[in-house]
């Protein structure tokens, strides 16, 4: 499947917002581990690295896009 430039920079776009989100929950879980009033850290640990997956992927996914749509 061949991505459009637009798709492409969609997906960059959102793979970069979801990147930027994640990681600053991930100082807040961190904060919050140390603290110790973070009731499941297991549960929030795999979302947290489930979700930052998510963004690298779709980062890649985009970037890939657009090199291949400027060719």
């Amino acid at each position: 499947m061949k991505l459009t430039k637009r798709s492409s920079t969609i997906l960059l776009a959102i793979g970069i917002f979801t990147l930027l989100v994640w990681v600053t929950r991930l100082f807040v879980f961190i904060g919050e581990f140390q603290a110790g009033t973070l009731p499941a850290p297991a549960v929030h640990l795999g979302m947290v690295l489930i979700y930052l997956a998510i963004g690298v992927y779709l980062t890649l996914l985009g970037v890939r896009g657009r090199r291949a749509a400027g060719r």
